[in-house]
């Protein structure tokens, strides 16, 4: 065996990360995922594909709460799908239960690749952001209440925007924008990445994997993070959350782990947002608690 990353040689380190052939249902929950965020885009008022630059790709939609509320608190979410595929459209069928807690969801697209690099989908999360905390009158929320999730590679972004010296980016920002953060099943070590298929499409090289892996970077924002990881996943997606936890909870980071029970890497952002669960209770208890 020739090892590649901790003892997997490349065929190991690739089914670690190769999801999609792990769970027999996941053909269904991504149809259901796209089926019924269409239904919820038809369904509930929005304002859809604002710009917030000038690639095609940086976009976002805000669903304003149920109850009509202006300048309520808002949910921006972050897709998955590897940094190279997915879509904003398909994560509305989480926005009922954040809307109708009385918070704006608002749902952010960034350039993938190979269109764009990993530094350049991180500053497009940083420029919506941005957008967002200056336009939160335009678009009906609190600027002082913006909370950040995301899934998978948008749980490394959502990481990724911790790490951020926001003053750096704007002259005008606090030092911290967002008010708090979830992240889901993310990828905080972008070595393994880099040395599994992945990185066919994604094309890190040595040089970005410091520049963009969370695990090695320094937490600047003091606000409160939520993790979570399914307990169906692989040991790697588990390694992730387990490192990063230990890692920005020693260095002082109001840091937690959430339990996300019977869930693989397809079916936490459901449980995410079904108001049943710990999970989703989490995030709700943090934004009001905010």
């Amino acid at each position: 065996m020739t090892e590649v990353y901790r003892g997997f040689d490349q065929a190991m380190l690739d089914a670690q990360y190769n999801l999609r052939t792990l769970w027999p249902d996941v053909p269904d929950i991504i149809a259901h995922r796209e089926n019924e965020s269409a239904r919820v885009r038809a369904r509930i008022p929005g304002r859809t594909n604002i710009s917030y630059g000038e690639r095609p790709g940086q976009r976002l939609d805000v669903f304003p709460p149920s109850n009509g509320r202006n300048g309520a608190p808002a949910l921006i979410y972050i897709h998955g799908g590897y940094w190279q595929s997915s879509d904003k459209n398909d994560t509305t069928y989480i926005a009922p239960a954040f809307i109708d807690a009385g918070i704006t969801f608002i749902t952010l697209n960034y350039t993938l690749a190979p269109a764009a690099t990993l530094s350049e989908m991180v500053d497009d999360c940083r420029q919506a952001i941005m957008w967002i905390w200056h336009h939160a009158e335009e678009v009906g929320v609190d600027r002082e209440r913006l909370y950040l999730a995301g899934h998978s590679a948008g749980a490394h972004l959502t990481a990724m925007m911790l790490t951020t010296e926001w003053k750096d980016i704007n002259d005008e920002s606090k030092t911290r924008p967002i008010r708090g953060a979830c992240a889901l099943s993310g990828l905080y070590d972008m070595e393994p990445i880099r040395l599994c298929f992945v990185n066919e499409v994604l094309g890190l090289k040595l040089e970005d994997v410091a520049d963009n892996s969370p695990l090695f970077l320094e937490p600047l924002m003091d606000i409160p993070m939520i993790l979570s990881v399914g307990d169906m996943e692989t040991d790697e997606f588990k390694r992730h959350q387990t490192e990063l936890h230990a890692v920005w909870g020693a260095k002082g980071l109001a840091i937690d782990e959430v339990p996300a029970p019977h869930c693989h890497h397809y079916t936490i952002v459901e449980h995410f947002g079904d108001p049943e669960t710990v999970l989703h209770r989490a995030m709700i208890d943090m934004i009001r608690g905010g």
